[in-house]
């Protein structure tokens, strides 16, 4: 399972409009930050660039386990490969999906992000209250939005070959319901955005096509978005995006908020297929979609309405 990823870079500047897009050496994949900085750990021929491979080398299991989430906020807690046992009124883990941070002289279980008590620790493992958590059976729910169906159409494939226990859902955009957009029906854990690089990209902010739908869904999916743009080719193998593109919308463009979310290693750019590195970075954002990690506790420069504090379950 994924770690956690060190804090995102730090604005520049007192304004936090704009983003150190120069990135570590290692990914969200290896537990850490963003960008150039994966290396493909798929054997490559002299002859093959080393950083493209097949997507089917880079994939989740296709049987995940079940989630045992947090009643009050969704974060899971832990999952059924370390269930010990099941009794009338708890489940007992030999260990917690996080690392227990916990303060090991008290025996209370506290949930990862909201801090309600899930249940008590003792002799090595860990005893959850069944009216303090739900267990999830369902696969990843994602939703995939776009312009145009075509670019839903050519990412769909390449989603359900990554983590095959998905169910995929597309959401063309019109136009006319950019603009207070809100998330209907059945909630997703990931919100894809893809987009068509043809000129100038009007992502976020002001001007922005998407601004009300990433924000929407990153209220709903508490942080668990991806940006994709296509026809988009990063200047270097290893990178996960475009720098230059990425620091020029941002800090130029009067688009601050996408450099945001690119500092958090939730924006991919490519031309016609994913390297490596991304499919790897792909991956582990959908794991964490999948077990509910809980948001990372910095986020500067994501606009602070995005990340209210979601309204517990009493």
């Amino acid at each position: 399972m994924p770690a956690e990823p060190r804090p995102p870079p730090n604005p520049s500047g007192a304004s936090g409009a704009s983003f150190d897009l120069v990135s570590p050496d290692d990914c969200i994949a290896g537990g850490t930050g963003i960008s150039r900085q994966a290396r493909p750990d798929v054997a490559v021929s002299d002859t093959e660039s080393p950083a493209r491979t097949s997507p089917g080398a880079v994939r989740a299991p296709t049987q995940m386990p079940a989630r045992y989430v947090c009643f009050a906020c969704g974060v899971c807690v832990a999952t059924s490969d370390s269930l010990v046992d099941a009794r009338d009124d708890v489940v007992v883990f030999s260990r917690l999906h996080s690392p227990d941070a916990g303060d090991k002289a008290n025996r209370t279980v506290m949930c990862p992000d909201c801090d309600q008590a899930v249940g008590t620790r003792a002799d090595g493992t860990y005893i959850l209250r069944k009216e303090r958590i739900e267990q999830r059976l369902e696969k990843l729910e994602i939703l995939v939005c776009s312009l145009k169906q075509q670019e839903i159409t050519e990412l769909t494939p390449l989603l359900r070959d990554v983590f095959p226990h998905c169910n995929v859902h597309p959401k063309t955009l019109a136009k006319a319901e950019l603009r207070g957009f809100q998330l209907t029906g059945h909630r997703p854990d990931l919100v894809v955005v893809v987009h068509r690089n043809e000129g100038r990209a009007l992502l976020t902010d002001r001007n922005g096509f998407y601004h009300d739908v990433l924000g929407n869904a990153w209220q709903t999916t508490r942080g668990n978005v991806l940006v994709v743009l296509t026809k988009t080719e990063p200047k270097a193998e290893a990178d996960l995006f475009d720098t230059s593109l990425l620091k020029s919308l941002s800090t130029q463009g009067d688009q601050p908020t996408i450099g945001a979310i690119s500092a958090l290693g939730r924006v991919l750019t490519w031309g016609s297929a994913p390297s490596t590195p991304q499919l790897q970075q792909l991956l582990a954002l959908m794991m964490k979609a999948y077990f509910r990690e809980p948001p990372p506790a910095h986020a500067p420069g994501i606009p602070g309405q995005w990340i209210k504090p979601p309204i517990l379950k009493q």
